[in-house]
């Protein structure tokens, strides 16, 4: 359900369909190394392998590739990489560093392989690097916020795609744009190519100016329409002025109309996962399932938060299971829930639930009906519940807020709750007892939802009408009771629905 490799510490994971398989392929540093991604391991980051039937199980491979020798431009590490089979070869196109002047500076290798198992970098090698004329070739010290970064060449996280009206290859690379300010010059360059390994450096296909730095990038067509899918954060220094007013962080994409080099427009709703000031579910991409399905992946990021208890893993990330991903008619991209998930759990009866409080207003009828205006209410179940799947229709009467509670304590006074905000048009996750949310979703339906909240160990999946709109990490409360709240309002609660993982 959390996957990762054996012994070692997952970053950026990539996977294709192969015939009837799924592949993996991530960059992994030694668990010995604590893993810490920006220092301690120069020379000693390879690439993993793993293959799967469904998305959900895995088989580990051997590893393929690793860093090159001293004076190599992989000497120093490997960074994110992109996997394509053409013409019976697989080929591997990634990110190397050589450490060389004040921080690494990037390039993009390339490895083959005649059966996914045994590989050998091109000689060739590096095979495309940021051409000056449109790219910047050092981060100056105005736009440097992470002392780490300063003076370093950004070229990294190849993505490679086949036109199919040219038949020619492109590559999209995470670049910076000189012809923006330094704050916001993040920004994806292009190359062509006629056969994978000489490549022909373009101007950038997207550029907003909007971004210190994009990360992670996919491109991938769907319905006759192009998708860009990246990773951004404010950490670098530009504030993350979103479509969402709460998030900041996270998985975002835009969508273009005219083939893969654009222009690419900012979608209504920017947002794919949300990550309100840190990033938990990143690196995501997609995968092309058959029937047209695509599929959504990424790694989620297991670091306890202020206040937390401490991670029993010995993993900072791991790959949670995979879910659908929805296109609405105007082109809009929503990742959805994948009821695959439940192959792995059984149902349960209805809950039996109980007022906190005799003074609480609740009532059953078929559904239950709670009522209460001058603060919150609960009916929490009378039996502890762990790993679960737990869904709930919400019809608000009159009101502000009403949701689910989960691995609550019997008095309502620790654990979590997921809640529907009419007033400030939010789908939140938070701790009960506590007036700040801990991750919130723009909500934009007026007086009835179906909410969802998959609890698997530490981590907390919260859906709105089958959208994934939180994907969310809580280290401390393992069990618990499970109910309904309300806050400010009268809400009914149609059929509960219980599955246990087993």
């Amino acid at each position: 359900m959390l996957w990762a490799p054996r012994d070692a510490h997952m970053g950026d994971p990539t996977i294709i369909r192969v015939g009837e398989e799924y592949h993996l392929f991530a960059e992994q540093s030694p668990a010995s190394w604590g893993g810490d991604v920006n220092r301690g391991f120069a020379g000693v980051r390879t690439v993993c392998h793993a293959v799967s039937k469904n998305l959900f199980e895995w088989e580990e491979l051997p590893n393929t590739i690793c860093c090159g020798p001293e004076g190599s431009f992989d000497a120093y590490s490997i960074y994110h990489m992109d996997v394509m089979v053409h013409e019976g070869v697989w080929h591997m196109f990634y990110t190397g560093l050589d450490g060389g002047g004040p921080g690494q500076q990037q390039a993009i290798g390339l490895a083959t392989s005649r059966d996914g198992l045994t590989w050998q970098k091109h000689p060739a090698n590096p095979i495309l690097r940021a051409d000056p004329r449109w790219y910047e070739p050092a981060i100056p010290r105005e736009a440097t916020y992470q002392e780490k970064d300063f003076g370093r060449l950004w070229f990294r996280d190849p993505c490679v795609i086949r036109d199919p009206r040219t038949g020619r290859f492109g590559m999209i690379v995470v670049a910076r744009d000189t012809r923006h300010h330094p704050d916001v010059r993040g920004c994806l360059a292009w190359a062509t190519s006629e056969d994978l390994v000489r490549w022909e450096p373009r101007p950038p296909i997207y550029s907003p100016g909007r971004f210190h730095t994009i990360e992670t990038p996919s491109l991938f067509e769907h319905g006759g329409r192009w998708y860009i899918q990246f990773m951004t954060a404010p950490h670098w220094g530009t504030p993350l002025l979103m479509t969402d007013p709460y998030q900041d962080a996270g998985d975002f994409y835009a969508v273009s109309e005219s083939g893969p080099e654009g222009p690419y427009l900012r979608p209504p709703d920017e947002v794919v996962v949300a990550a309100h000031r840190d990033v938990r579910m990143g690196a995501s991409r997609t995968v092309a399932g058959p029937d047209g399905e695509r599929y959504f992946y990424g790694w989620l990021r297991l670091t306890p938060a202020e206040g937390d208890a401490p991670s029993r893993r010995p993993w900072k990330q791991v790959l949670p299971p995979p879910r659908r991903v929805r296109f609405l008619h105007d082109g809009q991209m929503q990742v959805v829930y994948h009821e695959g998930i439940e192959r792995y759990a059984s149902p349960l009866p209805s809950p039996d639930l109980r007022p906190v409080s005799a003074a609480d207003h609740w009532r059953l009828d078929g559904r239950w009906t709670g009522k209460r205006f001058d603060g919150p209410s609960m009916v929490l179940s009378t039996t502890d519940h762990g790993d679960v799947v737990f869904s709930a229709h919400l019809r608000f009467l009159r009101g502000e807020r009403a949701g689910v509670v989960l691995r609550s304590e019997a008095t309502g006074s620790v654990g979590w709750q997921v809640v529907a905000d009419r007033r400030l048009q939010r789908v939140e996750f938070g701790l009960l007892g506590s007036e700040r949310f801990v991750d919130a979703r723009h909500w934009t339906q007026e007086e009835q939802l179906d909410l969802k909240v998959v609890a698997y160990q530490e981590s907390v999946e919260v859906y709105a009408d089958d959208r994934l709109m939180i994907h969310q990490v809580r280290h401390r409360e393992t069990s618990g009771a499970l109910g309904l709240l309300v806050e400010r309002a009268e809400a009914e609660f149609g059929p509960l629905r219980l599955m246990r993982f087993r």
